[in-house]
């Protein structure tokens, strides 16, 4: 099935050239799940010959260890094989909320009936693709894929975590299910400057830290169901059980107060602050970056909707800023509205 490779992908990739294939198709991070060598050869092959990145795996569980710590843009998985089970491996993937949007693409034989597709679209695939495949359908399903879903999400492009949008229909799902929960308003305190002192691409870095921090804290404390938002620029949002939430933002701060100082060159490491002109010209010191964290619950009172939630949430960040430290601050009110 997978004979004569290099010639069929050549002729593959020449014609989708012909069809404007490579214009504004960005270069993707594919975890591959992948038992069979043949078929596991035939799509790498395809996909570099795009310029994507392809991370192989030959098993379901070897798969899962590194999905966080890698953080494709897409996964594609087989339907069936010895150390594979794609429905299965799909339920679990989904059932962590770090890649409840995380597209994926399942391998299917055609002859398999229409109840496995069925019980995969139940298990959260987002497409198939039928076996046997041409490198011309593969790589046009990848992109239909990826559009798709960033057409009907809104994905940050730097963390590939979800963001406004999604986060308001997390809130407000809650709230109609009457759910007891915490949410809470992560920013960055000036990071506008160190972006102005370093450049975008070592803030890009710190974003991509502070995204990681919280979501492993959040994967070690909070639960499956718990939900993570980044909405642009420093801001982060995160939606967790309401008891749980001062352990988690404690080691959220802990965590980054440690190692912020090394994204700083050695003098304002050492100093304990950066240089910059404002308007006037004159110098202006700005100390190194903090994190602070707004928090409230409906443990005392109900919610009534998202905007009710970021509102509060807002204030107490706001609030966390006047101090000249990394800290969280959490609604201990227990009547609302607030006079």
């Amino acid at each position: 099935m997978w004979q004569n490779l290099g010639i069929q992908i050549k002729m593959d990739i020449d014609f989708l050239t012909i069809l404007g294939y490579n214009k504004n198709v960005q270069s993707l991070k594919v975890f591959l799940i992948v038992e069979d060598q043949k078929l596991q050869d035939f799509i790498t092959l395809s996909l570099i010959e795009e310029g994507h990145n392809v991370k192989t795996y030959i098993s379901s569980d070897e798969a899962l260890k590194e999905l966080g710590e890698k953080n494709p843009d897409i996964v594609i998985v087989d339907f069936s094989s010895p150390h594979i089970d794609g429905i299965k491996l799909s339920q679990r993937i989904r059932e962590n909320f770090l890649f409840r949007y995380l597209p994926l693409i399942l391998l299917i034989p055609k002859e398999e009936p229409p109840s496995s597709r069925i019980k995969a679209i139940e298990a959260g695939v987002d497409d198939f693709i039928d076996k046997p495949f041409t490198p011309i359908e593969l790589l046009i399903r990848l992109k239909v894929t990826i559009g798709r879903i960033s057409h009907y999400q809104d994905i940050h492009p730097l963390t590939k975590l979800p963001g406004f949008s999604a986060l308001i229909r997390d809130i407000n799902y809650r709230i109609e299910k009457k759910e007891i929960f915490g949410a809470a308003y992560v920013d960055l305190y000036k990071f506008q400057k160190f972006n102005e002192h370093y450049g975008f691409k070592r803030g890009d870095r710190v974003l991509l830290f502070t995204a990681t921090v919280i979501k492993k804290v959040l994967d070690e404390l909070g639960r499956p169901q718990d939900f993570l938002s980044h909405f642009g620029g420093d801001d982060f949002f995160f939606v967790s059980s309401a008891e749980g939430m001062e352990d988690i933002c404690k080691i959220i701060i802990e965590t980054f107060s440690r190692n912020i100082p090394s994204f700083y060159d050695e003098e304002d490491r050492r100093q304990g602050f950066i240089t910059l002109k404002d308007r006037g010209g004159r110098l202006k010191e700005f100390p190194l970056l903090r994190i602070h964290i707004g928090i409230v619950t409906n443990e005392y009172y109900s919610f009534n909707s998202c905007a009710q939630v970021l509102q509060i949430a807002t204030e107490l960040k706001n609030y966390a800023k006047k101090f000249e430290k990394s800290m969280y601050v959490k609604e201990r009110r227990k009547n609302y509205p607030f006079y």
